[in-house]
């Protein structure tokens, strides 16, 4: 497949653009200023409340010329109430110097001026000093997992920590968007309960730092972030500066970029907190507008996107367990770790929880690079196909899907084919086939007119990507195509779910849903090209994603509706997944997706 099917050198260009100064990844060297100890969050609990309040405490008293407060990355605000679209160049990061933008790349152009980021730090906790504010919190909504999942009786008498996990079995939630009714939604702040959290290791695509940094302080919240930087000369530089920053308890870290990897693309969060771990797989990445945020008071939320949450105990006996005493879903984790070369401190973390919740769903994963499909560890498309088969959702008969995607690479009836029979749990052959292949699968990608007429309009567009080169190839399977309308009228989307529904070979219905940073593009999920000898060549795969699949409850199927086909219809999710956007959605007719716009 040629190069320029690949979705994500847009979105890095997009990101380029966006974000002047954009981060690089620094790698685990002996260079780096300090490394984030991952094992000091399970000490004895007295002694963390202890470490906590002294840290308070120093920071209240903290010298202004010795000190690191917020990164002073100023974003430009929409101030003329009269304009009713955002451009996302406005909402994310930009220099704090007059004039042009600076674009040398460097952590200087982002403003991490330390003596401006004590004084705004220490304003803010000023302001924590006083009554909130009544317009943020009717704005916001937020909650307290104690007020909003207050404990039954029952409850009572379980395990201190049993009680304060909000999620143990998982939950799938929509992202918040400010001035829309709130439903079955979730906040970033909800997500990352900063308050309660010690360690944060975050793994995204694109970064708003002066965003982030509000809600997750490094003098208080140790923090590693994974980061998209290919190239090794601007990974060292970054690296040199972020150490010259001086900021503390901050890591930045490059998963492998080498050979055929374009993007490092995977979302996720690991939050150590001192009784759990929260295990997050967002579909957005860490900026203010993927969070359904804005810049202003007046502007409603311009993109939506969904989260995938677990909360996870600790191991009853606070030792790091065996990668092979896990389940599937945490080796498949501890894997991908280990690929991305986070630090054995990360790992080690991750092994001191119990993972026993996450035996019915799966965590899926797409490592860069070539694979000969000899590892102990499927990957890309081979991964969800062995994934379907570990949950027992394979021996299909028959299955309709629906790809909700922010980018769309050059699809053909090969890919195509290759997803509907990895979502069977079947792995592709030469000899695979399967008639109408373009009757079975529909992908939700906005119109030009849907993102022309959004809240955001065109200028919110830039993450959205379809090439008229690929759209217009005759192999391009335009029947495919649905508007992604959005149940939240008038805004877009940076999702990426795959819906799949079906009957089993023995006539017992099932239906899944996959969360996670993987658009449909061979960039994503890898590609295999026929070899002179017939038989299948390696997989080759541009990007770094993860994912997670979900399963809806056998329950739910009792009184499901069937579609013509024999299959659950939609509707069946309920309950798992609030569908975002109208299905079955409209065919295109005669108009036209919305393009890839560079500059």
């Amino acid at each position: 497949m040629p190069s320029s099917d690949d979705d994500e050198d847009f979105k890095k260009a997009i990101a380029i653009s966006l974000q002047p100064g954009s981060l690089g990844v620094p790698q685990t060297s002996a260079s780096t200023r300090s490394i984030v100890d991952l094992t000091s969050d399970t000490e004895d609990e007295n002694e963390d409340d202890n470490l906590r309040r002294a840290i308070e405490l120093s920071l209240s008293q903290v010298n202004e010329e010795h000190s690191l407060g917020e990164m002073t990355v100023k974003r430009t605000h929409v101030a003329d109430a009269s304009v009713t679209r955002i451009s996302p160049s406005k909402l994310l990061a930009q220099s704090t110097t007059k004039g042009p933008r600076a674009t040398d790349g460097s952590l200087k152009s982002m403003g991490f001026n330390r003596k401006v980021m004590e004084q705004e730090r220490l304003a803010r906790l000023g302001k924590r000093k006083r009554e909130p504010s009544p317009e943020l919190l009717s704005k916001q909504k937020m909650r307290s997992p104690a007020i909003e999942a207050p404990l039954k009786a029952s409850t009572l008498n379980v395990p201190r920590t049993a009680a304060l996990l909000q999620y143990p079995s998982g939950t799938i939630k929509r992202t918040f968007a400010v001035k829309f009714p709130r439903t079955d939604d979730i906040t970033i702040d909800e997500v990352l309960q900063a308050d309660s959290l010690n360690i944060a290791v975050i793994s995204s695509f694109m970064w708003d730092t002066e965003w982030l940094y509000k809600r997750l302080d490094p003098k208080l919240v140790k923090q590693i972030w994974l980061m998209n930087a290919r190239d090794h000369e601007t990974q060292q530089r970054w690296i040199r500066e972020m150490k010259e920053t001086d900021v503390p308890n901050l890591r930045i870290h490059f998963p492998p970029m080498g050979g055929m990897i374009h993007s490092m693309h995977s979302k996720f969060m690991l939050l150590f907190g001192k009784d759990k771990l929260r295990f997050v797989v967002p579909t957005a990445n860490m900026t203010q507008i993927d969070w359904g945020e804005v810049g202003n008071d007046w502007q409603p939320g311009v993109m939506e996107n969904t989260v995938f949450l677990i909360d996870l105990p600790r191991a009853a006996d606070g030792r790091v367990t065996s990668k092979d005493k896990l389940t599937r879903f945490g080796q498949e984790l501890v894997y991908f770790l280990e690929q991305q070369k986070v630090g054995q401190n990360v790992i080690d973390g991750v092994l001191k929880f119990d993972f026993a919740q996450t035996s019915d769903i799966a965590f899926i994963h797409s490592i860069g690079g070539a694979h000969k499909l000899k590892s102990d560890s499927a990957t890309g498309i081979p991964g969800l196909a062995r994934a379907i088969q570990d949950l027992q959702l394979d021996n299909v008969k028959d299955i309709e899907l629906d790809y909700a995607a922010s980018s769309v690479g050059a699809l053909n009836d090969t890919l195509l084919q290759r997803l509907i029979l990895a979502a069977s749990g079947e792995n592709f052959a030469t000899s695979s086939k399967i008639t109408n292949v373009r009757d079975h699968i529909r992908v939700y990608f906005p119109t030009d007119g849907t993102v022309d007429e959004s809240i955001g309009g065109p200028d919110c567009g830039g993450i959205i990507s379809l090439t008229r080169q690929n759209y217009n190839a005759p192999t391009f399977p335009k029947e495919c195509l649905r508007n992604y309308d959005s149940t939240r009228r008038g805004m877009l989307s940076h999702n990426k779910l795959l819906f799949a529904r079906g009957r089993k070979k023995d006539g017992k219905l099932f239906a899944w849903v996959y969360v996670g940073s993987a658009n449909i593009s061979e960039s994503a999920w890898g590609g295999q090209k026929v070899l002179k000898s017939g038989q299948m060549g390696s997989l080759n795969i541009r990007n770094w994603e993860c994912g997670v699949v979900v399963p809806v409850p056998n329950d739910r199927f009792d009184d499901s509706r069937l579609d013509a086909g024999g299959v659950p219809s939609m509707s069946v999710f309920e309950g798992t997944i609030e569908i975002p956007f109208r299905y079955p959605g409209e065919q295109y007719n005669g108009r036209q997706p919305w393009f890839f716009r560079p500059g």
